[in-house]
């Protein structure tokens, strides 16, 4: 028998009443904390009202704080410091944190997270699964107009995830959605309303058309890539009108922005810095107001400046080594496990962060998402085991360890630990560093994917899928391991697709468990989020990416 689409539309109801049902009845007994809760149904798309009665289920919290310091001003410029693009800056195809923030502030996502990882709404109003999580609907706002005075519409939607899909136009987005949605799986559905076909159910879905996706912000039908810097895109708090390559661009205040009382500030200048060290410098000064991605290694000065703020939030960025299956000598998990049974966690958590990181367990369930597994148990250094390993592996005088890594942040120094860390197992560790520029490459030369064994910077993802989707899949575009588990990949389908927390964390558990016992990449640890800011400027929420809008700055 063939559905209608008024059958569909009730079979989708039904199963979103029936979901609201089954969160309630797990946050009265007690198996949701407040905070999971909120993740959950803020990801279905239920409503103010629904969140509101489910909380007060869970019985475990109150009202969130607001992070902003005293009582907001109107008025005045901020000033932020960020690292210098590598290319021209276009938010369809940004690759590093300089290019990303050059368009968030003048552009936006259908939804955005806040606190504690919850989705709150932006472009889109309100979104919803189908009858299964293959199907997404989200109802786009009908008073939301571009920098240019065009109205936002289902066509500007529709257009952008069809190139940001598009292998062949080479958006990062592609990192999110491969295997996820395909070009042409958005649908106009109304004049203010998508319907988002996936290739499979995908429960986390919203998580993608967030901010956690960089190069999925919306842009009009009629935009032609690489003319963002030209100024007046975006729908964002801010317009864009000077861009100077490699030392700033220059923002206003939106006066038609849909939120009516809002941007806070008049105007907003992004600087462009050589280096993290010249924007603490700028930061000290007071020339720069505030940095979104403050990095420990760097930052000791800042922490103690009574004309600072340091804002500090646990993530889900970590440090890949990733160790390469298909070659020899780690083609044999006994090698793998032998070098993860080399480092000491604690010791470099400690001594690369002072403390402001968790311990990882070489598994991409990170501690903050819902879905973390307590097992498999803690690795923990063990020579005796890992040279026990080696020598059942066929070395028993030890091995040589080609390991590339790039000169970014704390990546250079974890390095130096692990080659201290695994001489006592045998393992001899030749270093070889690159610039972060070489490291990567670009085209069919990036080091990273085909080197022996290499350590990557991860940025911090909304969910464990997003986290394993771009490199734990079998062929996903950046699986620097060339690993692939068919048991792994039959567990993560079944995760995504399901909407049940009990049942996902037992999916979550065995998946962990095969990526823990593999090894296709040490994870030792999970970095905290830092953001600094001058004492001054207000308004800045902790979060993956603040509301710029609600940024401000007293006299």
């Amino acid at each position: 028998m063939r559905l209608t689409k008024t059958d569909t539309s009730k079979a989708a109801a039904c199963a979103a009443r029936d979901y609201e049902l089954h969160l309630a009845e797990e946050a009265v007994a007690g198996r949701l904390s407040r905070a999971e809760l909120l993740r959950r149904a803020a990801v279905v798309g239920l409503s103010a009202s629904s969140v509101q009665l489910l909380a007060a289920c869970a019985g475990d919290g109150g009202e969130e704080v607001s992070q902003t310091e005293g009582r907001p001003r109107r008025g005045g410029t901020v000033v932020l410091g960020t690292p210098v693009s590598g290319r021209e800056p276009d938010p369809w195809f940004a690759i590093d944190s300089g290019g990303v923030v050059t368009g968030q502030l003048a552009c936006e996502y259908l939804v955005r997270p806040g606190r504690q990882n919850v989705l709150r709404p932006a472009l889109a109003a309100a979104w919803r699964p189908g009858a299964t999580t293959r199907e997404w609907t989200f109802d786009l706002r009908s008073d939301v107009r571009f920098h240019d005075g065009s109205p936002l519409t289902a066509d500007d939607v529709v257009a952008t995830f069809d190139v940001i899909t598009d292998p062949k136009r080479g958006s990062s987005a592609l990192s999110a959605f491969g295997g996820v949605l395909s070009p042409g799986g958005v649908e106009k559905a109304g004049a203010h309303r998508v319907r988002f076909h996936l290739d499979r159910p995908y429960a986390d879905f919203p998580y993608l058309v967030s901010n956690y996706t960089y190069s999925a912000v919306i842009l009009p039908h009629t935009y032609e890539p690489e003319t963002f810097v030209q100024g007046g895109v975006g729908t964002g708090p801010f317009v864009l009108r000077d861009y100077v390559p490699n030392q700033e661009a220059r923002y206003v205040r939106n006066a038609r922005y849909w939120r009516e009382t809002l941007p806070y500030l008049e105007a907003v200048t992004l600087r462009y810095y050589a280096d993290y060290a010249a924007i603490v410098l700028a930061l000290q000064s007071g020339e720069a107001h505030v940095t979104l991605e403050a990095r420990y290694q760097g930052s000791q000065a800042l922490f103690d400046n009574p004309s600072i703020r340091m804002q500090r939030e646990p993530s889900s960025a970590y440090r890949a080594l990733h160790l390469r299956v298909d070659t020899p000598p780690l083609d044999s998990p006994l090698v793998r496990r032998a070098i993860a049974l080399s480092l000491d966690r604690p010791a470099l958590v400690q001594g690369l962060y002072s403390g402001r990181a968790d311990v990882g367990n070489d598994h991409a369930f990170a501690p903050v998402y819902p879905t973390r597994p307590d097992t498999p148990p803690q690795r923990r250094q063990n020579y005796a085991e890992a040279r026990r390993l080696l020598e059942q592996a066929g070395h028993p005088r030890g091995l040589a360890l080609p390991l590339t890594i790039e000169q970014f942040e704390d990546v250079p120094q974890y390095g130096i630990f692990a080659k201290q860390m695994c001489k006592a197992a045998g393992i001899d560790v030749k270093l070889e560093i690159l610039s972060q520029a070489e490291y990567y490459g670009s085209g069919k030369n990036q080091p990273w994917l085909t080197v022996p064994a290499g350590i990557t910077d991860w940025a911090s993802r909304g969910t464990a899928s997003q986290t394993i989707g771009p490199a734990y899949r079998c062929g996903a575009v950046w699986n620097s391991a060339h690993w692939c588990d068919e048991r792994f990949e039959h567990l993560m389908r079944d995760f995504d697709a399901e909407l049940d927390l009990q049942r996902r964390r037992g999916l979550a558990a065995e998946a962990a468990r095969i990526q823990h016992d593999a090894v296709p990449a040490v994870i030792a640890y999970w970095i905290d989020d830092l953001r600094a800011s001058r004492v001054e400027v207000g308004g800045l929420e902790t979060g993956p990416r603040p509301d710029m809008a609600r940024m401000w700055r007293a006299a």
